[in-house]
């Protein structure tokens, strides 16, 4: 949790090179602009739920998994509607076809059967 925290509050860094200095500088101006709350849920969304940023990050990470499927399926409908939201139906499509088997792991199969006779 004190990692999480300080993650929120750091507001410079320097001394690394290209790409990594350009994510740190995005992620501590975000860290300027709002409390830690705020700032560690906005550079989620601006990161994580944005696929093209997030392949980014993964390659210069050497990251190569779905966020998705790490997501708990009961949140991804809050998850996806944040998504979309937030970057648009073309963003909102990408995320779906990511998440779309842990969405529908959440459906109560007997319920639904039921409900059709």
């Amino acid at each position: 949790e004190a990692t999480l925290r300080s993650n929120q509050t750091l507001t410079y860094l320097h001394g690394l090179d290209g790409q990594i200095q350009m994510h740190i500088n995005g992620a501590t101006r975000v860290n300027k602009q709002h409390n830690p709350g705020a700032a560690g849920r906005e550079k989620v969304i601006q990161t994580q739920l944005n696929s093209a940023r997030r392949a980014e990050l993964a390659e210069i990470q050497g990251v190569n998994h779905s966020l998705y499927s790490e997501i708990d399926p009961l949140h991804l409908p809050e998850v996806l509607e944040l998504v979309g939201r937030r970057h648009g139906q073309r963003e909102l499509y990408v995320a779906l076809k990511s998440s779309i088997a842990g969405v529908i792991s959440t459906v109560n199969e007997e319920q639904c059967i039921r409900q059709q006779m």
